[in-house]
């Protein structure tokens, strides 16, 4: 799928044919490629979009799980369509991946199935509407996913695993989990990063630098920037008396 970011005139492409249609593409513009069908863009001037890759195998194992279709096809829209809800998904992906900070890995991966359950609702030649999931996680689930995710945060996580964990499809789980926990996952995660950096900064034990590493940020200014953004302090200004520089 690629989605315009920032509108361009005078886009030339073909989609599964040697039929070359030109048109000027505005923001939010969505192209659907399905996998094996041929396709063609030319553009004169500079131009700024997103590209989202799904594998055939990953959209039919989501397609099993969330709508109980073994047999899908896709059916790309005329170009030239306007996604607004694509647009805001890939403005999402794009932020975190050229933000300052280091990309939420959990964040991203987050991403992916939600995009691929619009593509199913909106792009394919069989849709079958399902319902959202009303509640929240299991009580056995709740606590296996606290569990694991105590005992594993301070490295990359990924909701697939959180959801195996749980035993359900990585898409309710995105939703399951933040009526339980009152937030999504990547922020949970977040939170107790920053919940353990803080105990670490108050023992003074450590350097700045180590109690970022021990904590799971990729480096001191990316533990600086985190706890300024969620906690509206830096490690150096928050009053952490006994920490070494």
């Amino acid at each position: 799928m690629g989605i315009v970011l920032a509108p361009v005139r005078k886009l030339r492409a073909s989609l599964g044919s040697d039929r070359i249609i030109e048109y000027d593409a505005p923001a939010g513009c969505l192209v659907v490629n399905p996998a094996g069908v041929d396709s063609s863009l030319a553009w004169s001037a500079t131009r700024e979009n997103a590209v989202v890759s799904i594998s055939p195998a990953a959209l039919s194992e989501l397609a099993a799980h969330e709508f109980d279709l073994t047999d899908v096809e896709l059916q790309p829209p005329a170009f030239g369509t306007v996604d607004l809800w694509a647009l805001n998904i890939a403005q999402r992906f794009t932020a975190e991946l050229t933000g300052k900070a280091p990309p939420n890995e959990l964040y991203l991966d987050s991403l992916l199935p939600v995009f691929g359950v619009h593509l199913l609702r909106t792009y394919t030649s069989r849709k079958r509407q399902v319902a959202s999931p009303k509640g929240g996680l299991s009580s056995d689930g709740a606590r296996r996913v606290r569990e694991y995710l105590n005992e594993n945060f301070t490295r990359k996580v990924l909701v697939t695993e959180l959801a195996s964990v749980a035993g359900i499809s990585p898409n309710h789980f995105i939703v399951r989990f933040a009526r339980t926990f009152g937030m999504p996952p990547h922020r949970y995660l977040i939170n107790l990063r920053l919940d353990l950096a803080e105990r670490l900064l108050v023992d003074g034990e450590f350097a700045i630098a180590e109690v970022a590493y021990l904590a799971g940020f990729s480096d001191q200014s990316h533990l600086a920037a985190t706890m300024k953004k969620y906690r509206g302090r830096t490690p150096t200004k928050a009053g952490y008396a006994s920490v070494r520089n």
